[in-house]
């Protein structure tokens, strides 16, 4: 999280087994952290990977449910590493040979929020290159290893000093524009609110968004809150993002300025229903196409039963004798259902519209 390395390893399923096993291999390789954090997938909450941390004394830290943001360090470098093996998938799908060069050009990319790359961060220096002359001679090697470490650790000491104080400023600077789009909820311990729901599967547009009511039962910090159903029929163990909650409207409440997101209650809904006032219709006009707004041309005609007919639209034409015969599509029928009529039967706007724009001879 300080020096923003990245390690990537391609596995061919994420079952808790086989990633306990490349967390394992990295204990070994780097030795073993302190802290372990990650999202709430199943191949990290799981009996495995617990017995792992719990063996070698690691703490395994979650972030809340449906809140990535919370881990924002990683998935945005998960979104980096999609974007660049994106152009191999689409090549020969043989991404998990590029994964290793991929990585490399990201650690030793300059991070724009701490304006050092990873690479340096982490050795003291930047990594080398055949164009800047890679090769080993021994000649090279300090003629003293003390004094070699001791300008390597001041070097580093320098260079994570910086690493700080840039991403503090940057921090700082998130956070603030993350503050002008945020709504701040207020609630302390008892109140009810609904939770917002993650919609899948089909006819996922027509669930409701939001689920509940439940009461707040604590709050472990200002991010996060835990909920208990007041029924007792569901269980929920784990706290929740506050972004995910909707505080419901009470009666205490009507004095202060209400949300566009609050969620009425049944008090609030009998207050609407006896409110005198009559609710405020759209005022949108919809407008039909010309064809159906000119009474001239859709005149009506008089069929053989002696119901009233109205035409739609002129299809084509045909000869018939010393005239034409016109194929008339009428209102609320087919075009398979068209009739022939004389012109002489036409309405007079449909006339003008022959002649100004005839139909195709068939």
């Amino acid at each position: 999280m300080f020096s923003k390395f990245i390690f990537a390893h391609p596995l061919r399923n994420n079952d808790a087994l086989t990633v306990c096993e490349v967390i394992y291999r990295m204990f070994t390789q780097f030795g073993v952290c302190k802290t372990l954090v990650s999202d709430r997938g199943s191949e990290f909450v799981n009996q495995c990977t617990a017995g792992l941390c719990k063996l070698l004394e690691v703490t395994q830290e979650f972030t809340p449910a449906f809140a990535h943001h919370c881990l924002g360090a990683c998935e945005r470098q998960h979104r980096t590493l999609n974007e660049r093996l994106t152009a191999h998938v689409l090549k020969d799908k043989l991404w998990e040979t590029e994964i290793n060069s991929v990585t490399f050009s990201m650690n030793s990319s300059v991070n724009s929020s701490i304006d050092f790359s990873p690479f340096e961060i982490v050795f003291g220096k930047r990594p080398k290159f055949p164009v800047f002359g890679a090769h080993f001679n021994l000649n090279d090697f300090h003629p003293n290893m003390q004094n070699y470490f001791s300008e390597l650790t001041d070097r580093l000491k320098t260079v994570w000093e910086m690493v700080v104080k840039n991403a503090q400023y940057s921090g700082e600077k998130m956070e603030e524009n993350a503050n002008i789009k945020l709504n701040e909820l207020k609630g302390s311990i008892g109140d009810y609110v609904y939770l917002q729901r993650t919609l899948t599967g089909q006819g996922r547009k027509f669930q409701p968004l939001y689920d509940g009511p439940f009461v707040v039962n604590s709050i472990p910090s200002p991010h996060l809150i835990k909920l208990r159903d007041p029924s007792g029929k569901r269980k929920l163990k784990s706290p929740v993002h506050i972004n995910r909650q909707n505080p419901v409207s009470t009666s205490s409440d009507s004095n202060s300025e209400s949300s566009e997101h609050e969620i009425p209650t049944e008090q609030d809904i009998q207050l609407q229903n006896d409110n005198p006032n009559p609710l405020r219709r759209t005022s949108r006009v919809v407008q039909k196409p010309i064809r159906y707004r000119d009474e001239n041309f859709l005149s009506e005609l008089s069929s053989c039963d002696g119901a009233q007919e109205k035409i739609k639209r002129i299809l084509a034409k045909k000869p018939h004798g010393s005239s034409f015969l016109y194929l008339v599509q009428l209102i609320g029928e087919p075009a398979q259902n068209a009739k022939w009529k004389p012109l002489s039967e036409l309405p007079p706007k449909a006339q003008e519209l022959i002649i100004a724009r005839p139909p195709p001879l068939v």
